[in-house]
């Protein structure tokens, strides 16, 4: 046994963990086992990828299988990390449609999440660029699942949290590029509802993100920094003579677990001010991509920022229409109850997939809180209000929900039909906590 936990170090749990070398051996190993969840790089923040029985992690089967340069088709293992993929195909000049904060998670993880990025409000989420799925069933078969085939396990497989089964390999589409620079645009916007009429004004943005100071008050209320951003194209370039700039190094990396008495609303309030009026002014036309999407994967182990008790992520949506009001009962809760946040992101959502999957049209919030009992009683209370405005919560970042809190979020129905489809050996302590 190990202490295994998602990237939040919160919670921590003992659990039995496999790395098979290879399919023949993940094979024999399910086999021996009536329980058990497949697990990729760790990147979700709670308990999603953990089973104390047997946690079967894939990143040694991670093998390109083929490639096609006319179409952009790519077929892989599920272990096989984003970070991979771009290195190896931007210089080509191909790129993936949808990716999440951190390159740093598998292909299989990105699927049974149903990632989103900066760009939802224009394609939608991993899923929609997936052709096909094999996925090892509870009968121990390789099972394949498309959009013509098997679909309905296809779609509930995307976004269904590993549930339906282990992810063994899968086919994605990537896009084809000119360059790997960002042509970046910031807006100030200086209240909430400021914040929110702007992504409405920019929404023929690819590429939409706003930072969110959750604890500026008064006139204040709600401000942002709105970050846009499109593709640059060769014209773009004004000299600069590498199309396709190398992911960038790591600056900092944290060797030590950071005091958590550090982090609280004083601190929380003076970086908010230094990061909104530094960032207000700032105008950089052309950056490049992994600054862009990734710019906390260059500090190695930021999640030691939280101290020693680990942290856990807070990330919901509400409707679009409801979003205004509810925000701002959510920005009064957290400003009254608990211990601050650094990073307060909001994001538009175009229409979901309608099955687990997170996304909705609305907008999402995600905030990052220490693991401390008055931050989680805060959670549900946070949870209670997303509820009431029938709003949702990111399972790849939950790690507090239980069955009360969960259900409401998701239709009888809905749940009804998934379990037709549910890999019923596949468990993971978050599917027990919520009784999924």
């Amino acid at each position: 046994m190990k202490k295994l936990t998602g990237w939040g170090r919160f919670p921590s749990i003992a659990a039995n963990e496999v790395i098979p070398n290879s399919e023949l051996e993940l094979l024999e190993v399910l086999n021996k086992n009536e329980s058990y969840i497949a697990r990729g790089n760790g990147r979700s923040y709670g308990d999603s990828s953990i089973n104390k029985n047997l946690t079967v992690t894939m990143l040694k089967l991670n093998k390109l299988i083929d490639w096609d340069s006319e179409s952009g088709e790519l077929v892989a293992e599920a272990g096989l990390m984003i970070a991979d993929i771009i290195d190896i195909f931007l210089p080509r000049g191909w790129f993936p449609h949808v990716i999440a904060g951190t390159k740093f998670i598998t292909l299989g993880g990105a699927i049974a999440c149903d990632v989103h990025g900066k760009n939802h409000h224009r394609v939608g989420s991993f899923g929609n660029f997936v052709n096909w799925i094999d996925i090892i069933n509870e009968k121990n078969q390789i099972v394949r699942c498309s959009r013509t085939e098997n679909p309905e396990l296809f779609h509930w497989t995307i976004g269904g949290m590993g549930l339906t089964g282990v992810i063994l390999r899968c086919s994605i589409q990537l896009k084809k590029l000119e360059t790997g620079w960002i042509k970046q645009r910031v807006v100030v916007n200086h209240t909430f509802s400021e914040t929110l009429e702007s992504f409405s004004k920019n929404n023929d943005s690819t590429y939409s993100v706003a930072w969110l100071d959750c604890l500026s008050s008064g006139k204040a209320f709600g401000r942002s920094i709105l970050i846009l951003g499109e593709h640059a194209t060769k014209s773009d370039m004004k000299g600069k003579e590498l199309l396709f700039p190398e992911r960038q190094h790591r600056k900092i990396s944290l060797c030590f677990d950071v005091p958590s008495s550090l982090l609280n609303n004083y601190t929380v309030s003076l970086f908010n001010n230094l990061y909104f009026n530094l960032n207000k002014f700032q105008s950089k036309p052309l950056i490049n991509w992994d600054k862009y999407f990734f710019p906390l994967d260059s500090i190695g182990n930021w999640n030691r920022l939280y101290g020693s008790r680990g942290f856990f992520q807070f990330q919901c949506i509400l409707p679009k229409e409801s979003s205004l009001e509810g925000y701002k009962k959510i920005l009064k809760l957290i400003q009254k109850g608990s211990s601050g946040s650094f990073l307060g992101v909001i994001k538009k959502f175009g229409l979901g997939n309608n099955s687990l999957s997170f996304p909705m049209e609305g907008f999402t919030l995600a905030l990052d809180f220490k693991a401390t009992s008055r931050n989680l009683k805060v959670a549900e209370e946070l949870t209670k209000i997303v509820n009431h405005f029938g709003g949702k919560i990111y399972l790849a970042k939950d790690s507090f929900m239980d069955r009360k809190l969960f259900s409401p979020q998701v239709n009888k129905d809905v749940i009804k039909e998934f379990l037709m489809f549910r890999n019923k050996s596949v468990k993971s302590q978050q599917s027990i906590r919520i009784n999924l």
